[in-house]
Protein backbone atom coordinates (compact mmCIF):
# COMPACT_ATOMS: atom_id res chain seq x y z
CA UNK A 1 0.00 0.00 0.00
CA UNK A 2 3.04 2.12 -0.19
CA UNK A 3 2.69 5.61 2.42
CA UNK A 4 -1.86 5.17 1.80
CA UNK A 5 -3.14 5.09 5.18
CA UNK A 6 -6.80 4.02 5.16
CA UNK A 7 -7.61 6.33 8.31
CA UNK A 8 -5.63 8.87 6.84
CA UNK A 9 -7.64 8.92 3.98
CA UNK A 10 -11.26 8.66 5.85
CA UNK A 11 -10.59 11.13 7.56
CA UNK A 12 -9.45 13.32 4.26
CA UNK A 13 -12.55 12.07 2.64
CA UNK A 14 -15.01 13.63 5.26
CA UNK A 15 -13.36 16.86 4.60
CA UNK A 16 -12.43 17.04 0.94
CA UNK A 17 -14.04 13.94 -0.81
CA UNK A 18 -12.89 14.84 -4.45
CA UNK A 19 -9.05 14.83 -2.80
CA UNK A 20 -9.09 11.87 -1.25
CA UNK A 21 -10.84 10.31 -3.73
CA UNK A 22 -7.82 10.95 -6.34
CA UNK A 23 -5.53 9.88 -3.56
CA UNK A 24 -7.48 6.69 -3.91
CA UNK A 25 -7.65 6.24 -7.60
CA UNK A 26 -3.68 6.56 -7.48
CA UNK A 27 -3.50 3.87 -5.15
CA UNK A 28 -5.55 1.59 -6.67
CA UNK A 29 -5.90 2.51 -10.42
CA UNK A 30 -2.89 0.34 -11.91
CA UNK A 31 -4.17 -2.52 -9.60
CA UNK A 32 -7.64 -2.34 -10.44
CA UNK A 33 -7.11 -1.94 -14.47
CA UNK A 34 -4.89 -5.35 -14.10
CA UNK A 35 -7.43 -7.29 -12.22
CA UNK A 36 -10.34 -5.92 -15.08
CA UNK A 37 -7.47 -7.00 -17.90
CA UNK A 38 -8.43 -10.65 -16.68
CA UNK A 39 -11.77 -10.47 -16.95
CA UNK A 40 -12.20 -8.73 -20.32
CA UNK A 41 -9.61 -10.10 -23.56
CA UNK A 42 -9.54 -5.91 -24.88
CA UNK A 43 -7.98 -3.09 -23.34
CA UNK A 44 -11.00 -1.15 -24.07
CA UNK A 45 -13.20 -3.35 -22.43
CA UNK A 46 -10.79 -3.54 -19.32
CA UNK A 47 -10.93 0.02 -19.42
CA UNK A 48 -14.52 0.87 -19.07
CA UNK A 49 -14.53 -2.19 -16.73
CA UNK A 50 -12.43 -0.19 -14.42
CA UNK A 51 -14.14 2.97 -14.75
CA UNK A 52 -17.43 1.87 -13.72
CA UNK A 53 -15.36 -0.26 -10.26
CA UNK A 54 -14.38 3.25 -9.74
CA UNK A 55 -17.83 5.08 -10.09
CA UNK A 56 -19.40 2.23 -8.22
CA UNK A 57 -16.49 2.93 -5.73
CA UNK A 58 -16.90 6.68 -5.49
CA UNK A 59 -21.01 6.66 -5.05
CA UNK A 60 -20.67 3.95 -2.91
CA UNK A 61 -18.06 5.45 -0.32
CA UNK A 62 -20.47 7.73 1.76
CA UNK A 63 -21.57 3.97 2.75
CA UNK A 64 -18.18 2.53 3.64
CA UNK A 65 -17.51 2.15 7.74
CA UNK A 66 -14.23 0.52 7.83
CA UNK A 67 -15.57 -2.93 8.39
CA UNK A 68 -13.08 -4.34 5.78
CA UNK A 69 -10.05 -2.82 4.56
CA UNK A 70 -10.14 -1.14 1.71
CA UNK A 71 -8.37 -2.92 -0.57
CA UNK A 72 -11.08 -5.72 0.37
CA UNK A 73 -13.94 -3.36 -0.34
CA UNK A 74 -12.67 -2.40 -3.73
CA UNK A 75 -11.76 -6.04 -5.25
CA UNK A 76 -15.59 -6.70 -4.00
CA UNK A 77 -16.48 -4.29 -6.12
CA UNK A 78 -14.02 -5.20 -8.94
CA UNK A 79 -15.04 -8.93 -8.38
CA UNK A 80 -18.91 -8.21 -8.78
CA UNK A 81 -17.71 -5.89 -11.75
CA UNK A 82 -16.19 -8.27 -13.66
CA UNK A 83 -18.18 -11.20 -12.60
CA UNK A 84 -21.11 -9.33 -14.38
CA UNK A 85 -18.77 -8.86 -17.10
CA UNK A 86 -18.59 -12.52 -17.76
CA UNK A 87 -22.29 -13.16 -16.98
CA UNK A 88 -23.21 -11.12 -20.01
CA UNK A 89 -20.41 -12.99 -22.18
CA UNK A 90 -21.56 -16.24 -20.91
CA UNK A 91 -18.28 -17.29 -19.36
CA UNK A 92 -19.23 -17.20 -15.84
CA UNK A 93 -18.72 -21.64 -15.73
CA UNK A 94 -15.44 -21.58 -14.20
CA UNK A 95 -16.67 -18.99 -11.36
CA UNK A 96 -16.49 -19.94 -7.52
CA UNK A 97 -18.15 -23.97 -7.54
CA UNK A 98 -17.62 -26.62 -5.02
CA UNK A 99 -18.80 -29.79 -3.92
CA UNK A 100 -17.85 -32.17 -0.98
CA UNK A 101 -15.52 -34.25 -3.28
CA UNK A 102 -13.21 -31.24 -3.43
CA UNK A 103 -11.47 -31.18 -0.55
CA UNK A 104 -10.94 -35.27 -0.98
CA UNK A 105 -9.32 -33.91 -4.54
CA UNK A 106 -7.33 -31.48 -2.68
CA UNK A 107 -6.28 -34.26 -0.87
CA UNK A 108 -4.97 -36.76 -3.00
CA UNK A 109 -4.43 -34.53 -6.13
CA UNK A 110 -1.15 -33.69 -7.78
CA UNK A 111 0.55 -30.87 -5.31
CA UNK A 112 1.88 -31.66 -1.55
CA UNK A 113 2.34 -29.33 0.35
CA UNK A 114 3.70 -26.20 -0.03
CA UNK A 115 4.33 -27.47 -3.62
CA UNK A 116 0.73 -26.53 -4.41
CA UNK A 117 2.12 -22.73 -4.80
CA UNK A 118 3.50 -21.73 -7.94
CA UNK A 119 6.58 -19.28 -8.50
CA UNK A 120 7.47 -17.98 -11.60
CA UNK A 121 11.29 -18.47 -11.13
CA UNK A 122 12.16 -19.31 -15.03
CA UNK A 123 8.78 -17.23 -16.14
CA UNK A 124 8.73 -13.86 -14.32
CA UNK A 125 8.28 -11.65 -17.41
CA UNK A 126 4.65 -9.66 -18.36
CA UNK A 127 4.60 -11.66 -21.69
CA UNK A 128 5.03 -15.13 -20.69
CA UNK A 129 2.35 -14.59 -17.58
CA UNK A 130 0.29 -13.41 -20.12
CA UNK A 131 0.63 -15.81 -22.61
CA UNK A 132 -0.31 -18.38 -19.93
CA UNK A 133 -3.25 -16.39 -18.89
CA UNK A 134 -4.42 -16.84 -21.99
CA UNK A 135 -4.68 -20.57 -21.86
CA UNK A 136 -6.59 -20.38 -18.54
CA UNK A 137 -10.58 -19.19 -17.76
CA UNK A 138 -10.84 -15.80 -16.50
CA UNK A 139 -12.51 -16.51 -13.34
CA UNK A 140 -8.74 -18.10 -12.55
CA UNK A 141 -7.04 -15.52 -14.12
CA UNK A 142 -8.79 -13.05 -11.56
CA UNK A 143 -8.55 -15.22 -8.40
CA UNK A 144 -4.76 -15.96 -9.19
CA UNK A 145 -3.79 -12.18 -9.75
CA UNK A 146 -5.69 -11.94 -5.75
CA UNK A 147 -3.68 -14.62 -4.96
CA UNK A 148 -0.28 -13.95 -6.20
CA UNK A 149 -0.06 -10.76 -7.27
CA UNK A 150 -2.45 -9.08 -3.71
CA UNK A 151 -1.27 -11.92 -1.76
CA UNK A 152 -4.57 -12.30 -0.51
CA UNK A 153 -5.57 -15.10 2.01
CA UNK A 154 -8.26 -17.42 1.51
CA UNK A 155 -10.41 -15.39 4.06
CA UNK A 156 -9.87 -11.90 2.56
CA UNK A 157 -10.60 -14.10 -1.07
CA UNK A 158 -13.44 -15.09 0.41
CA UNK A 159 -14.44 -11.99 1.87
CA UNK A 160 -14.48 -10.37 -1.61
CA UNK A 161 -16.26 -13.17 -3.60
CA UNK A 162 -18.81 -13.74 -0.76
CA UNK A 163 -17.97 -17.25 -1.40
CA UNK A 164 -17.59 -20.31 0.97
CA UNK A 165 -13.79 -20.88 1.74
CA UNK A 166 -14.48 -24.61 0.70
CA UNK A 167 -15.28 -22.85 -3.01
CA UNK A 168 -11.97 -20.48 -2.76
CA UNK A 169 -9.69 -23.48 -1.54
CA UNK A 170 -11.44 -25.75 -4.74
CA UNK A 171 -11.59 -23.16 -7.10
CA UNK A 172 -7.69 -21.83 -6.26
CA UNK A 173 -6.64 -25.46 -6.77
CA UNK A 174 -8.18 -25.56 -10.04
CA UNK A 175 -6.52 -22.10 -11.28
CA UNK A 176 -3.06 -23.12 -9.90
CA UNK A 177 -3.39 -26.61 -11.66
CA UNK A 178 -4.59 -25.09 -14.47
CA UNK A 179 -1.68 -22.25 -14.29
CA UNK A 180 0.88 -25.22 -13.59
CA UNK A 181 -0.46 -27.38 -17.11
CA UNK A 182 -0.29 -23.98 -19.21
CA UNK A 183 3.46 -23.53 -17.82
CA UNK A 184 4.41 -26.87 -18.95
CA UNK A 185 2.46 -26.67 -22.20
CA UNK A 186 4.64 -23.72 -23.22
CA UNK A 187 7.80 -24.45 -22.05
CA UNK A 188 7.57 -28.07 -23.14
CA UNK A 189 8.83 -29.46 -20.01
CA UNK A 190 7.36 -30.02 -16.69
CA UNK A 191 10.32 -27.65 -15.30
CA UNK A 192 10.47 -27.42 -11.42
CA UNK A 193 7.93 -24.53 -10.42
CA UNK A 194 9.15 -23.59 -6.64
CA UNK A 195 6.87 -22.49 -3.83
CA UNK A 196 6.01 -19.42 -1.74
CA UNK A 197 7.01 -16.89 -3.70
CA UNK A 198 3.61 -14.82 -3.89
CA UNK A 199 3.78 -11.29 -5.71
CA UNK A 200 4.99 -12.17 -8.97
CA UNK A 201 2.44 -11.56 -11.22
CA UNK A 202 2.45 -8.52 -12.95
Amino acid sequence: MGDFNQNEFLSDYRQNPQRAFRHLMDEYRDRVYTFCLRAASRREDAEDLAQDIFIRAWKGLDRFRGDSSLTTWIYRIAWNVCASHLDKKGRTKDMMSYDETDDEEMQLGSYHGSAEDLSFKNAENRQFLQTLFERIPEAHKMILTMYYMQEMTYEEIAAVTSRPMGGVKATLHRAKAGLKKAAIMELGTDREINPNNKGKLQ
